[in-house]
């Protein structure tokens, strides 16, 4: 069954084909409508300050990331909007099969609604209303009509509930929101559209350094692990490498397209700091290098020297993204830091001169910002004073 639309006077009455069900004690309706129905189906404005019936109130900002998400991705991808309806404002006529058998889930579904919106989101505002926008903005730009076109005859899927009252549909928001949240380490290996992310697994695979030595199934790694880094953990590092310290937030949509159409000359920087830069810099690295070394050998090594430390990696390509920006060669601040003690233990060596917060407890490093940037900081400070002399 083609979709029909048929605006009246005081009603909006939608037919098109749906998959019925029941779920939570109540029919459910399941069906696609493309992005230009939608917007003629809910009309209504989403509006930023407002906590409006079943939804929350609109963050501006994330609307405006989906917004600019579908206006330059051609290979988009979109969750199903969930919204609520009167269970009386719906009529579904199952389909029958030639040998006159009624279908249980499959018909027709005539759905009529006023222009006082008696569909109710409950969840999907934000991409509601980034659709709204994108499409209006696309509308006055002559030169992007097919991309408007094609968003237009773009669909997203509905999930419509036969349920109308306020407060049980802001219930089912709750509900709808019980999810497992992606992790780091998962979102590291599949975003291809992050290029410090694809450098990240690059390195994992063919480093010398890091190959066979990335946690991949945790965000983090534990005292006993093999690993230096987990993925992710790496892929905010070389981010430091490249933009510094403290600048995730530094790549814009231009600058991550350039590296995205650059990605081998990239990758051949990280290299350079993973593969060369950190085994100058300490022989924790050299070792794993040329073999003296053995992964086994990791946990042991991690008791006694915060050369494996997640915090002082990060230290270590803080440094290297200040000192390379002044000079040609990173040879001085390797031969500084190889020479530095930084042993667990007593004293500590740099990390204390430098002001890093060492917990007694545990031994381990504090990795609050403020420490992280006062260490890189004076180590930088002090490689330069030990050249003036």
């Amino acid at each position: 069954m083609a979709l029909v639309i048929q605006p009246t006077a005081n009603q909006y009455s939608l037919t098109t084909s749906a998959h019925r069900f029941r779920q939570g004690q109540r029919d459910v309706y399941y069906f696609a409508l493309s992005l230009e129905t939608l917007d003629g189906l809910l009309p209504q404005r989403v509006e930023d300050d407002v906590v409006r019936e079943a939804n929350r109130k609109l963050t501006p900002s994330h609307s405006r990331s989906i917004r600019a998400y579908l206006d330059e991705k051609d290979d988009w991808l979109m969750g199903a909007m969930m919204l609520g309806i009167a269970q009386d404002a719906v009529e579904f006529e199952p389909y029958k099969s030639e040998d006159g058998t009624i279908s249980e889930n499959f018909g027709e579904m005539r759905i009529r609604t006023n222009r006082v919106n008696t569909m109710r989101i409950f969840d999907g505002q934000h991409r509601r209303r980034a659709i709204q926008d994108v499409l209006a903005a696309l509308s006055q730009d002559e030169a992007r009509a097919d991309k408007l076109d094609a968003l237009r005859k773009a669909s997203m899927t509905i999930v419509l509930y036969a349920e109308d009252v306020v407060a049980t549909l802001r219930q089912m928001f709750v509900d709808a929101s019980q999810t497992k949240r992606i992790e780091q380490h998962t979102v590291t290996q599949f975003d291809q559209r992050d290029p410090f992310n694809l450098m990240a697994v690059r390195l994992a695979a063919n480093s010398r350094i890091f190959k066979g030595r990335v946690e991949m199934e945790s965000s983090s790694v534990t005292a006993a692990s093999q690993s230096i880094l987990a993925i992710n953990q790496l892929a905010s590092i070389l981010k430091t490498t490249e933009i510094g310290y403290g600048r995730y937030r530094g790549i814009n949509r231009e600058l991550n397209r350039r590296y995205m159409l650059n990605q081998d000359e990239l990758y051949e920087r990280c290299r350079v700091w993973a593969d060369e830069f950190l085994p100058a810099a300490r022989e924790e690295f050299a070792g794993l290098l040329n073999g003296d070394i053995n992964n086994h050998e990791i946990p042991r090594l991690r008791a006694k020297t915060f050369a494996y430390s997640t915090t002082f990696i990060r230290v270590l390509a803080g440094c290297y993204h200040l000192w390379i920006i002044g000079s040609e060669s990173w040879s001085p601040l390797a031969d500084f830091i190889r020479k530095s003690a930084i042993d667990r233990g007593s004293g500590h060596g740099l990390l204390v001169d430098a002001g890093m917060v060492v917990a007694p407890a545990n031994n381990s490093l504090f990795a609050r910002r403020q420490e992280t940037q006062r260490t890189i900081d004076h180590i930088l400070d002090a490689v330069k004073s030990a050249a003036a002399n």
